[in-house]
């Protein structure tokens, strides 16, 4: 007959005691090394140099045909970089520059009225950032963004260009918050 037939319960439990503990450390081996998964921080971010006090928020890049939206958007950057205690925003000479540019802006119809025509579009609005350090002009984190309104349209022209200029202001509320954080946890 089996040999662990004849063995007594407490050495039968302790072996698969240790065959479970065995499989579950093989698992958490292959886990860790195996597919390149780590417990704890994944891979060391980049670093700002440590001289780094200022920050400067260069004027945006308009690629659209929308007019303004660069202005509106600087102003928005700026804003959020002077509430900033890790970088002191600055006008000129700055440790690193922030670079914005307006990749983009899609407009298309999200729903109809029961007549067929357009009730609301949807804009969207790409934003392209780059952090430059200022001495050597290396790319220290770069990364794109975009954002969706969806606004109103009327029977005059003058109010749907409102309100999309409304829903473009919204965009760019949404997107400055989002841009500084991920330039921050990137490092």
């Amino acid at each position: 007959m089996n040999a662990a037939f004849n063995a007594p319960p407490n050495r039968i439990f302790k072996r698969g005691l240790q065959r479970s503990i065995l499989l579950i450390l093989n698992i958490l081996v292959f886990i860790t090394v195996g597919c390149g998964y780590k417990f704890g921080e994944a891979s060391k971010p980049a670093v700002l140099p440590t001289n780094t006090k200022t920050i400067l928020v260069e004027s945006s890049v308009n690629n659209t045909v929308i007019t303004g939206v660069e202005t509106e958007l600087t102003n928005e950057m700026r804003r959020e970089f002077a509430l900033d205690t890790k970088l002191k925003s600055t006008v000129e000479n700055g440790d690193v520059i922030l670079k914005t540019i307006i990749a983009s802006y899609d407009d298309t119809p999200s729903a109809y009225r029961a007549d067929g025509k357009e009730l609301t579009r949807l804009g969207t609005l790409r934003v392209s950032c780059s952090l430059l350090q200022s001495e050597t002009r290396r790319t220290l984190w770069k990364n794109d963004f975009s954002a969706s309104y969806a606004y109103t349209v009327t029977d005059s022209i003058q109010g749907t260009l409102s309100n999309r200029r409304r829903a473009i202001s919204q965009m760019i509320r949404d997107l400055a918050p989002r841009i500084h954080r991920s330039m921050y946890d990137s490092f």
